[in-house]
Order: C-alpha cells, then structure tokens, then sequence
C-alpha cells in the first residue's frame, strides 16, 4: 500500500513538473519571438538599402532582386539538401524531399502573408488586393493541406503542383472580372 501511494506521489510530481517546463517552453517561445522582431525593425531598413545599392551596382532591377536573387539565396540550403536527397533515387527520399519543400513554401506565403497584412491593419492602410490575398489563401491552404495529410507523393501530384500557378492566375481572373473585385 505505501508503495502504490509512494508511486501516485512520484508520479504526480513529475507530472507537475512537465507542466512548470511547458510553460517555461512557451515563455522562452515569446522571448524569442519578441527577440526576432526586435532583431528584425532593428535591421529592415540597413537591408532595404543594401537591396536597392546592390541591384543598382549590379544593374539588375530591384524587383529580380526582391523576388528573384533573394528567395534563391535564401533557400539555396535547402534546395542543395532536395537535390542531395533526390539523388537517393528512392520513393522515401523524394517523398520527404517533396513533403519538406511543400512545407516550406507554404510557411513562407503564410508567414509573408501573415506580416502584410498585420502591417495593413496596424497601420490602417487602405487595401484594395483583396482577390489577390484570397487567391494565396486557397492555394497556400490547399497545398498545405495536402503536404500534410500525405507521407508519399506519385507522380501525379507534381503535376498537380504545376497546375495550382495556372488555378491561381485563372481564379484571380474569375474573382476580378467575373466578380468585380479589386
């Protein structure tokens, strides 16, 4: 009897204890929240201007730099690491692979998405791209939620991946003639 209770004591204890280190998780997840805002306010503008002196310098236009030379240089590990895997010739590596760049591409959209529009809100921007911001919604949502309700990906899906661009350039057009939004 004194050992059952001694094990009920003991187990409650560490139960107690995964609760303190739970909500030590997320106290340390808002630090460093806060510490990559902060980081970020504090470093946007040196890298705005960095942007526009590199593309003046290399005469390539800032947009190609915005939306082309940056995300390649930012995603270039992980494009090295797909390439890597997908060598393996194997179902389960080009799987993940697939599965991994679905992923990010959706938190990127979502993240880039997510930030312009709390930028639009908080600052009480006028706003007139709302079928655009629905057309990235459905498409971020329906690639996500295949990314992550599948573990293998067949052949299929890649051409499925290939046509959500043209869905989405047809949908907007569906959403800003046929409907009339701005």
């Amino acid at each position: 009897m004194e050992e059952e209770v001694h094990g009920m004591v003991t187990q409650t204890k560490g139960e107690s204890g995964g609760a303190n280190k739970s909500w030590l998780n997320y106290i340390k997840a808002g630090f460093l929240l806060l510490l990559g805002t902060t980081i970020t306010i504090l470093l946007g503008n040196p890298l705005i201007e960095t942007v526009e002196e590199f593309s003046a310098s290399a005469n390539i236009s800032s947009f190609n730099v915005l939306y082309v030379v940056i995300p390649l240089a930012l995603n270039y590990r992980q494009a090295v690491a797909a390439i890597t895997a997908a060598r393996q010739k194997t179902r389960r590596a080009i799987s993940l692979t697939l599965s991994e760049i679905y992923g990010a591409v959706f938190m990127n959209n979502m993240m880039g998405l997510l930030v312009l529009l709390a930028v639009v809100y908080i600052r009480d921007l006028s706003w007139d791209a709302s079928a655009e911001v629905v057309v990235v919604l459905i498409i971020c949502t329906v690639a996500g939620i295949f990314a992550s309700a599948c573990t293998k990906f067949p052949v299929w899906t890649s051409l499925l991946a290939c046509l959500l661009y043209p869905i989405s350039l047809l949908l907007l057009y569906v959403l800003t003639t046929v409907f009339g939004w701005a």
